[in-house]
């Protein structure tokens, strides 16, 4: 499977476009909410954003930390919601859909220019670390497509139904019931 574009919804499910075994181009509106590693591989692609739409933020942007404090709160008017791969095995270019969120709560949505992937040709430092960031997301992508790997949901309980819940429950035989138990003690109790 290869995958040429992916995006999250706002519903957050996932919408595809790959390429199966056989060579057929499938498109794939997902059903299910996507799982929480998805969502992770997208916001590693953010610092790549940042960069690529020569945003503020990445001027600032520690590389060398990037899991701190002030890298989290840097980001956290922008974000990456789908990724495109153009070009061929060659030449591999990459373009990442995304938006901030300006200070009048406003959305700007943006795409970085296509990206040369191959490192040697590119000649910016980040490129290895970039693709490896969108492989990560594209297997992401794969299990949910292939291994079904979504968020769990929690089911609906309907507390409005009169009926008891655990009426079918079955009580095995071989238990006295506490009161039958309790009566059978307190005459044992008056005779003795």
């Amino acid at each position: 499977m290869k995958i040429k574009k992916a995006k999250l919804t706002k519903g957050g499910t996932i919408e595809a476009t790959y390429i199966d075994e056989d060579g057929n181009e499938i498109t794939l509106k997902g059903k299910n909410t996507v799982h929480v590693d998805l969502k992770a591989r997208l916001a590693a692609l953010i610092p790549y954003f940042a960069e690529l739409t020569e945003q503020k933020e990445a001027d600032r942007y520690d590389w060398v930390n990037p899991d701190s404090e002030t890298n989290l709160d840097l980001l956290r008017r922008l974000d990456v919601s789908g990724v495109s791969l153009g070009g061929d095995d060659n030449c591999p270019i990459a373009t990442l859909t995304g938006r901030r969120t300006l200070m009048s709560s406003k959305v700007l949505n943006l795409n970085t220019p296509p990206t040369d992937l191959n490192a040697d040709d590119s000649g910016w430092p980040r490129a290895d670390d970039f693709r490896f960031a969108i492989d990560a997301f594209f297997y992401e992508v794969k299990e949910y497509i292939t291994g079904r790997k979504w968020a769990i949901k929690q089911i609906e309980f309907d507390f409005e139904n009169e009926e008891d819940p655990f009426a079918n429950a079955g009580i095995p035989e071989d238990v006295t019931d506490i009161t039958e138990a309790d009566n059978a003690k307190t005459q044992a109790e008056q005779v003795a």
